[in-house]
């Protein structure tokens, strides 16, 4: 049974975030109960169909932290996601353990659907509790002249842009048998900007492979986060599973339909 739901506010929808590992059976044995606490990163990945070779992989988050205390922090975590022939991506990423019927821990996971030609979403939770799938059409991604002209006018829209940034190229690396081009992006927030005694520099590696469309490698340097890596570490290329691509039998489906809110400008503002 499919319930309708209209929504008035425009939010940003990824499905590209990291996800587990191939296997789609949920794990039994052990779950990651500080999950929740590290922040997963966006994994570049193109829907487009013409954006890379279908692909079904494994990716590892690896976060290092050393704290003012001296205290640290090391977490490695598995996700899975992929990219079939026409485009359409899902991810799975695990999420907070819960104790089943069993009596025992399991991990919980949210896996998301976008589908780039029918500009739509889907996303379901994994978690002995939740059967509810959420199917949601997206708006057009290009905004209509009046709304630009909004945006535009609207003060609160726009963000100064303080810090250095620098690119340098890196050549090629060889990641799962797939060639990559590497790019390093040195970011220098000014002293003061966000409140910092002195510069703040942020370093960012992305190894971007044009024949699947997907980034095999990041690297991100932040004083204020740490080090975070996340690299492909197992690829299977071609088309993935259908079944990945739907939710569990069982699970209700509701629709919903995203509309953009346009923010218009005060009267103090023009």
């Amino acid at each position: 049974m499919r319930t309708s739901l209209t929504s008035a506010v425009f939010a940003a929808v990824s499905a590209l975030l990291l996800n587990s590992s191939l296997a789609q059976a949920q794990d039994t044995s052990s779950c990651i109960a500080g999950v929740g606490l590290i922040g997963l990163i966006s994994f570049l990945i193109s829907p487009s169909p013409k954006g890379g070779a279908p692909f079904n992989a494994v990716v590892r988050q690896t976060v290092d932290q050393k704290l003012a205390d001296g205290n640290s922090i090391h977490a490695v975590i598995r996700y899975q996601v992929g990219r079939d022939a026409s485009g359409k991506t899902f991810s799975r990423r695990p999420g907070p353990c819960f104790i089943s019927d069993d009596g025992q821990q399991h991990q919980s996971y949210r896996v998301s659907v976008y589908d780039p030609n029918l500009k739509t979403t889907e996303s379901w939770d994994v978690d002995g509790v939740n059967r509810i799938a959420i199917f949601t059409h997206m708006p057009p991604e290009k905004p209509s002249e009046a709304e630009l002209a909004a945006m535009r006018a609207n003060p609160a829209r726009r963000r100064q842009v303080t810090s250095e940034l620098q690119l340098e190229k890196l050549g090629t690396q060889n990641f799962q048998g797939v060639l990559a081009e590497g790019i390093r992006n040195t970011q220098t927030i000014p002293v003061g900007d966000q409140g910092n005694a002195l510069p703040l520099i942020i370093v960012t590696e992305n190894w971007n492979s044009t024949e699947l469309g997907i980034a095999m490698k990041q690297v991100i340097d932040d004083p204020r986060r740490g080090r975070t890596v996340v690299e492909v570490e197992e690829l299977n290329q071609g088309d993935p599973p259908p079944s990945i691509f739907m939710p569990p039998e069982g699970y209700e489906i509701k629709e919903q339909t995203i509309t953009t809110t346009v923010l218009q400008s005060s009267p103090a503002s023009r």
